[in-house]
């Protein structure tokens, strides 16, 4: 029995240990896509992201067990091809039906299908698990974590004009915050339709799983999934104080933004303080909960 427990133990930690390594792998594999995404050609760009979508794809269907949905493909396959397509005819720049600028309707849609993605792994990883997370927690987290990498996509732009092509992809003091803004609408709306849909689809499903909202969140989930989202829901909100900023000078006058980058700026200081702080969180949860064992095996 205990050889069967150090089996069973190893191949646990063996199982974690390939899920950070494919989060780490398939998260600066999508970053770099997305620092060349603007100059590069557009059939490297597609390769680029069907390989993607490939690696995407057979880790969660032959690691993990989870078939991921034709939808959830083609949405994340959509989410780069408005992208690519606004590149590819000069449609950046000049604007697109009611809005002042594809760029506008780009981030919507481009953030919106992407959330998708998010919101699937998010459902589908949790229940994987045995936790089912009450619709109104599943999408306040689901678009918690989309807007957030909406935010990274922010300061990889400000880190491509810094270190890598010295191509101006920020180009007025609001792009940024205004980015984000559309970013944000394109999120909840898709989240929000995703949510409702699944909602009315599982009233009629029984399932033995733990029910989780807000009141035992913090006491169910596993704490590693609690830093990871504690992280992403914090740099969301620093993400909000920079569009409320923005609102505030372009409304009122007040000043807070001078040049292309302070926004940017911002949000990269903020991103690693909430990087830190939810470590520490995890840090002492981890050393509370060991010490609290120790104590009770005495």
């Amino acid at each position: 029995m205990a050889d069967v427990a150090v089996a069973r133990a190893n191949n646990e930690l063996f199982r974690a240990i390939e899920f950070y390594a494919f989060c780490v792998i398939s998260f600066t594999a999508k970053s770099v896509l997305l620092i060349g995404l603007p100059y590069r050609e557009w059939p490297v760009n597609t390769v680029y992201t069907c390989s993607l979508l490939l690696f995407f794809y057979c880790f969660f269907r032959f690691r993990q067990g989870l078939r991921a949905p034709v939808l959830v493909i083609v949405s994340l396959a959509i989410a780069v091809a408005v992208d690519i397509l606004g590149n590819k005819f000069g449609l950046y720049g000049h604007p697109f039906g009611p809005l002042r600028d594809y760029d506008e309707f780009a981030h919507f849609f481009g953030s919106g299908f992407a959330s998708v993605a998010a919101f699937w792994l998010l459902r589908a990883g949790t229940r994987r698990m045995s936790f089912k997370l009450s619709s109104g927690l599943l999408g306040f987290l689901a678009t918690s974590v989309a807007f957030a990498y909406c935010g990274w996509y922010e300061i990889l732009e400000l880190w491509d004009e810094y270190f890598w092509s010295h191509f101006e992809r920020i180009h007025t003091w609001d792009d940024t915050a205004n980015d984000l803004f559309y970013d944000f609408l394109g999120v909840i709306v898709f989240v929000a339709c995703l949510a409702l849909w699944f909602k009315l689809k599982e009233r009629r499903q029984n399932n033995n799983l733990i029910a989780v909202s807000w009141k035992n969140l913090f006491s169910v989930l596993p704490k590693d999934l609690l830093g990871f989202l504690i992280a992403t829901v914090a740099f969301g909100l620093c993400a909000w104080f920079e569009i409320f900023r923005y609102f505030d000078q372009r409304w009122f006058g007040r000043i807070h933004l001078v040049g292309n980058r302070d926004t940017t700026i911002n949000l990269q200081w903020e991103l690693a303080a909430c990087v830190v702080v939810a470590i520490a969180l995890a840090v002492i949860s981890r050393v509370s909960n060991r010490s609290g064992n120790a104590l009770s095996q005495q």
